[in-house]
């Protein structure tokens, strides 16, 4: 199996800068940042957009789910209990109603020391 750079890009909005950014995979095609958990708007559930370029060009357009229990424990801690929880579950959310498989992160951690979130994005080559 050949091995390939790819790019791991956030989605951007037209004059948005925050929270957004590039990354480029290592040799190995990993991708590892450092960000807030995500926060939440009605009718859409916890999620991270992730646009996926080779080349240039979009190859994959993805969403990363996060585990409800991991949600719920973040929205009710720190400043992010003032805005509450987020009443759209991953099963009610428009784009996820489907399954979340190979979107769903696996997050270990606590909202004491922090999360790891690990995700495989798959692409052709």
């Amino acid at each position: 199996m050949r091995r390939r750079r790819h790019l791991l890009r956030v989605r951007t909005g037209l004059g948005q800068t925050f929270l957004r950014g590039v990354q480029t995979t290592d040799a190995g095609g990993q991708v590892t940042f450092t960000t807030i958990y995500p926060g939440w708007y009605a009718g859409r559930a916890t999620h991270i957009h992730v646009d996926v370029y080779r080349s240039g060009a979009i190859v994959k357009t993805t969403q990363i789910a996060f585990p409800e229990d991991v949600t719920r424990a973040v929205y009710a801690s720190g400043v992010y209990a003032s805005k509450g929880q987020n009443a759209t579950t991953n099963a009610s959310d428009m784009v996820f109603s489907d399954g979340t498989t190979g979107e769903l992160a696996s997050v270990t951690g606590n909202v004491t020391s922090g999360y790891t979130a690990t995700l495989q994005v798959g692409i052709a080559i």
